[in-house]
């Protein structure tokens, strides 16, 4: 990530932050748990950003939004090629698989893997050392329980709620790292205001 692609995360990082902040104003703090984000630039002209958002104003904006698209905290399914019980079918597939890998992707420059572990579902991105994409990386860790809390919403809906509040239980480290050689993005929960 370059230093103006740092630069547009940061911002769009900040005016979310600062939106979901503004609209949740008094709430108080569902569990003590916080989402977290953290944007370093390591560029000659580092930026950094930090964000701390408790988890109720994230379940807040989840219940409050008014559109089409989201009632209830829960997201409407666009009109695709997938019905929701196709997707929910799919998706009891994997959850009662055994832990393995699903999808493995080999090019010149990267390698990426999809897989079933421990209770999570993983996504890992690496940068091949002989390609253009070196020594970068991407880690995505989803529990298990915040994807069946997703889709426990009626036919054709997202639980958006409910998967924040089951996301919000767990102590299992960085849900999101990307490290790209110019820049590292973590996001995480806990229960500290102010993690570093």
């Amino acid at each position: 990530m370059n230093r103006k692609n740092v630069s547009v995360v940061a911002g769009a990082v900040v005016l979310a932050g600062a939106a979901l902040l503004a609209g949740a104003a008094g709430v108080s703090e569902t569990n003590g748990r916080w989402l977290h984000v953290r944007v370093k630039d390591r560029g000659d002209h580092a930026e950094s950003v930090k964000v701390n958002l408790p988890i109720s104003v994230l379940e807040t904006m989840a219940s409050s939004i008014e559109a089409e698209s989201m009632k209830d905290g829960r997201v409407q399914f666009a009109d695709n090629n997938l019905s929701s019980d196709q997707i929910r079918s799919m998706w009891q597939a994997v959850r009662s698989s055994q832990d393995m890998e699903f999808v493995t992707v080999e090019s010149d420059d990267e390698t990426i893997r999809v897989a079933k572990s421990g209770g999570y579902l993983l996504a890992k991105i690496r940068g091949n050392e002989d390609g253009h994409k070196r020594g970068e990386s991407v880690d995505i860790k989803v529990p298990l329980d915040v994807v069946d809390a997703l889709l426990s919403a009626p036919k054709g809906e997202l639980n958006v709620k409910a998967a924040l509040q089951i996301l919000a239980a767990h102590d299992s480290g960085a849900l999101v790292e990307v490290h790209d050689g110019e820049s590292d993005v973590r996001i995480w929960i806990d229960s500290r205001a102010n993690a570093e």
